[in-house]
C-alpha cells in the first residue's frame, strides 16, 4: 500500500498519480467545498459520509467539527482497504467513534450491484450502468476500469441499524448515483437529517437536472444553495434546516 504526503497527511493513496489525490485533498482541505456557513452544526455532531473514498473528508470533518461519530460508506472493496488504513492512522478514534462499512448506499438494501471501478483513479468509480457512460467501454478495454459486485444498503436502514436518532451532516459523493441515495431515505428520516452536502456529477449521462434535486430537497423542508451554479456538471449542492 503506497503512501504519499499531501498537505500534512501521510495518506495511503490508491490513485496512480498523486495529482489526482492532491485534487481531492485541495477540494476538501483547501477550498473546503463541503462546508457552508449557513449550516447549523451542533457541538459533537453525527456525520454520515456516503462515498468515503480513501477518507479525506472524514479526516477533515473530524478536525473541523470534532464529531461524536462518523459513519463511512465506501462501495469499492479495493478503495475500502485504503479508507480503513487512513482513518486508523490519521483520525483520532479516541475522540470520535468512526465506523467504516464496505457497501454501496442505494435506493434499496440487500441488492447486488455492479460497481465500475477506475483502476488508476479511484474517483471514477460509479454504480451507474456502464452503457450510459460513453467513455467507459474504452476504459474497460485498456485496463482503466474493472467491475466489482457489491451489496447495497440505504441511508434509512443504516440509521436504523446504528440506532441514530439524527444525522447532523449527510455528505454524498457517489459519482452520479446521488438520486438513488436520496430515494433510499424514508420520508420520516429526511426530517431527522439536519444538513446535506452532495456532489451532482454525471448529469449529461443521467439526464438529471440540478433543479430536480433542489426542488426535492426544498419540498422536504430544506433551504438550499450551490457552490457555483454556473457550472453545467460537477455541482455541489448544500441543504440545511433553519
Amino acid at each position: 500500500m503506497r503512501r504519499s504526503t499531501i498537505g500534512d497527511l501521510e495518506l495511503s493513496v490508491i490513485d496512480a498519480n498523486d495529482s489526482d489525490t492532491q485534487f481531492l485533498y485541495d477540494e476538501v482541505f483547501v477550498s473546503q467545498i463541503y462546508h457552508h456557513p449557513k449550516m447549523r452544526i451542533p457541538a459533537s455532531p453525527t456525520i454520515m459520509d456516503v462515498g468515503a473514498n480513501v477518507g479525506i473528508y472524514t479526516i477533515w470533518a473530524q478536525r473541523r467539527y470534532q464529531p461524536a461519530a462518523v459513519y463511512c460508506y465506501e462501495a469499492s472493496p479495493r478503495t475500502f482497504a485504503y479508507l480503513e488504513d487512513n482513518i486508523a492512522r490519521l483520525a483520532d478514534r479516541q475522540a470520535t467513534r468512526i465506523s467504516a462499512v464496505n457497501c454501496a448506499i442505494a435506493s434499496r438494501s440487500g441488492e447486488k450491484l455492479v460497481l465500475n471501478h477506475g483502476t488508476r483513479i479511484s474517483g471514477l468509480s460509479t454504480l451507474l450502468d456502464a452503457s450510459k457512460v460513453g467513455w467507459m467501454a474504452e476504459a474497460f478495454a485498456d485496463g482503466g476500469m474493472t467491475a466489482y459486485e457489491v451489496m447495497s444498503s440505504t441511508v434509512s436502514d443504516e440509521m436504523a441499524s446504528n440506532r441514530l436518532d439524527a444525522i447532523d451532516i449527510l455528505k454524498i459523493d457517489v459519482e452520479g448515483y446521488f438520486m438513488e441515495v436520496l430515494k433510499g431515505i424514508a420520508p420520516k428520516d429526511f426530517a431527522r437529517i439536519a444538513n446535506m452536502v452532495m456532489e451532482l456529477d454525471y448529469l449529461p449521462e443521467t439526464g438529471i437536472k440540478p433543479a430536480e434535486v433542489e426542488e426535492l430537497l426544498r419540498a422536504k423542508g430544506y433551504r438550499t444553495d450551490w457552490l457555483d451554479p454556473s457550472q453545467e456538471n460537477n455541482l455541489v449542492l448544500y441543504a440545511w434546516r433553519e
